[in-house]
């Protein structure tokens, strides 16, 4: 009851909710657990984190998130450094490279930004109008733990963790596990910090992610997954393709920009095989996104 008044208290006392919200999951997943296993373990509690948010406050995630992924979702190169995006970076990741930039002897300063809706890697580009942005800056793509960089880039976009995380299944086969998948992208991340020359460097990502493994999701009625299942084929489907008003009527679904996303952590049975990690809806760990700042 007392977490419950006091979540209350500071999202109607603060004209932006959205610092609150940062704050509490930021107290979630920092400082970081003894091991990268036991860090990821805290996963149940975000879970919680993000139901009372929804009971309590649905408006947050009909009204408030939505329009700030469609209005300040950004990718601002900071004046004589660079923007490293770590694509599907989210605040369990970014928690853990604090840990790393500081033992490294870094005093990085933390703060968020927002995915786009969908919280898809495309729509962000769109977004940020991300090919514009390359005409005007150097930039260079990591697809590797071991990337050759000038050192001069000032903007960098490495497909680690989304490209990993893809490989982690639930059905015939599973190809690596969520901690294999840090160690990795903390490897490509510590070969761009150990090559780039400049004075300021923001890592940021494009979007997040929701796990959607046992224990990581919202109770739902069998009727609802039913219904879910017959409307999305993905996290995301277009206003005009499908129509899910009855889903928003539900409060499961939401519409913002021309697609409805499941709200949070909603989900419905997928055939064969398919990833627990997965992004384009609209939940707090997909759609609000962390930045880190480390001035050289």
């Amino acid at each position: 009851m007392k977490m419950r008044t006091e979540l209350l208290t500071q999202l109607v006392e603060n004209d932006d909710p959205v610092p609150a919200v940062w704050d509490t999951l930021w107290d979630i997943w920092y400082p970081t657990g003894d091991d990268v296993s036991e860090h990821y373990r805290r996963e149940t509690e975000s879970v919680s984190y993000e139901r009372l948010l929804l009971d309590v406050y649905q408006e947050f995630f009909t009204d408030v998130l939505p329009h700030k992924c469609v209005n300040e979702a950004s990718l601002n190169v900071p004046e004589d450094g660079t923007f490293v995006v770590m694509d599907a970076m989210s605040v369990r990741e970014a928690s853990m490279f604090v840990d790393m930039l500081q033992e490294e002897g870094y005093e990085p300063e933390t703060g968020f930004s927002f995915s786009s809706v969908p919280s898809e890697t495309k729509f962000y580009r769109d977004r940020v109008n991300y090919s514009e942005l390359k005409r005007n800056h150097k930039t260079a793509d990591v697809k590797s733990q071991d990337p050759t960089l000038d050192g001069d880039e000032e903007i960098i976009w490495c497909r680690y963790p989304d490209a990993l995380l893809e490989n982690i299944q639930e059905g015939k086969t599973k190809l690596s596990s969520i901690e294999e998948m840090y160690e990795k992208t903390e490897t490509a991340l510590r070969a761009i910090l150990d090559q780039l020359d400049t004075d300021r460097i923001v890592i940021g990502s494009d979007h997040g992610y929701a796990r959607l493994d046992a224990g990581h999701t919202f109770q739902i009625s069998d009727g609802e997954k039913s219904a879910l299942q017959e409307t999305f084929s993905g996290r995301f489907e277009s206003v005009g393709e499908v129509d899910a008003s009855h889903l928003v009527d539900a409060g499961l679904v939401v519409e913002a920009d021309g697609y409805y996303m499941p709200i949070g952590r909603y989900t419905w049975p997928a055939r064969g095989k398919y990833s627990t990690f997965q992004h384009g809806g609209l939940s707090l760990l997909e759609c609000i996104t962390p930045r880190i700042e480390v001035t050289l």
